[in-house]
């Protein structure tokens, strides 16, 4: 078919969840962006006065020694090792709390997934071919479009809410490091509120373009829908030959059963209903064999050549043939007109010599 091959059909439930399963999910960078500028604002918000506390305290120490310190080969190492360690612990926290944030970002994206078959080399990635078409392919071009334009925004805002504030760094001409670091500690969480509100844009519509082409990716042919259901449901035409095969041993053991029959009632050509009734041992009779058309004249064929009796009575014939299956009681609304027919074969059967 011509569409076999044409994915224009919505993926099923079962080609998503596989998907998953294999670690493809939409996943949208800007998210992991947002999330970290999100962390980034809170923590900042939260930990900005310690950290620039414990700067400005580690730069006035810095500054009051200055005088009196003299680098030489032996304390400049100790120096750069209490110069960074102050930073680490000052600025520390931070970007660790941010590190978390993105991860989690990446995490809530995935659902929590993780597959260790991620983590094994694919020497496919190693080829040159494969490497150029990564680079240089229309997902590049479209990676590296949205970065140019989300860095473009991004100093765009950032220039905005910076600019006004440079202004006033007259005013922190003789300062101590002290106002000089809440001044910077400010200006740095009005710039990170800005950014982090379009990142979250950006991040919002990116998530939407990807999961959009994820969706686009996982669509299916009708040939694939087809093979799905075949393997969820079973091969429609192995199944109908298992009912087919059922129906068969059905009908053979009810034909077994026929010359055991008390009775055989007919419509009397398009229904036949073989009943079976052992007076002391039976509560009611039960149907063995029933049938229409073909199966009812092979029923009235197989009662004649075992002489079971056979009496037309088309109205009962179709109850009894709607209404009660095989080896089954027939029900109570039946009971009179039944015991009618028996009664009067065990009067014909006794009638006979």
């Amino acid at each position: 078919m011509a569409d076999a091959d044409q994915k224009t059909l919505d993926p099923t439930p079962k080609k998503l969840e596989d998907a998953h399963k294999r670690g493809d999910v939409p996943s949208a960078p800007e998210m992991r962006h947002a999330a970290m500028f999100a962390a980034m604002l809170l923590i900042v918000g939260a930990l900005g006065a310690v950290a620039t506390a414990q700067l400005a305290a580690q730069t006035e120490a810095l500054w009051e020694g200055a005088g009196d310190l003299a680098l030489t080969s032996g304390n400049a190492q100790r120096l750069a090792r209490t110069l960074l360690g102050g930073i680490l612990v000052a600025v520390g926290p931070i970007l660790l709390l941010t590190l978390v944030a993105a991860v989690a970002g990446a995490l809530v994206q995935g659902r929590g997934l993780f597959l260790s078959g991620q983590l094994k080399l694919k020497w496919d990635r190693l080829s040159p071919m494969a490497g150029a078409k990564r680079l240089f392919g229309k997902q590049a071009w479209v990676e590296f479009g949205k970065t140019l334009m989300k860095f473009i925004f991004v100093a765009i805002v950032a220039g905005a809410v910076v600019w006004p504030a440079l202004h006033g760094l007259d005013r922190m001409t003789g300062a101590d490091a002290g106002a000089i670091g809440q001044y910077a500690s400010a200006m740095a969480h009005d710039m990170l509120r800005a950014v982090a509100l379009l990142v979250a844009a950006l991040a919002t519509a990116d998530f939407l373009y990807q999961r959009r082409a994820w969706l686009a990716r996982q669509r299916m042919s009708h040939q694939e829908v087809r093979d799905e259901h075949k393997q969820n449901e079973g091969d429609p035409q192995i199944k109908a030959r298992i009912r087919a095969i059922g129906m068969a041993r059905a009908r053979r053991r009810m034909m077994s059963a026929i010359p055991s029959a008390s009775v055989v009632i007919t419509n009397p050509t398009h229904y036949a209903v073989a009943l079976r009734y052992d007076h002391g041992a039976m509560q009611a009779p039960v149907v063995v064999a029933k049938g229409r058309d073909r199966i009812a004249l092979r029923i009235r064929e197989l009662a004649a050549e075992h002489k079971v009796p056979v009496v037309e009575s088309p109205p009962l014939a179709r109850a009894l043939y709607a209404s009660v299956e095989i080896d089954q009681p027939i029900k109570l609304e039946h009971y009179a007109a039944v015991a009618e027919i028996i009664s009067y074969v065990l009067r014909l059967t006794r009638s006979k010599p």
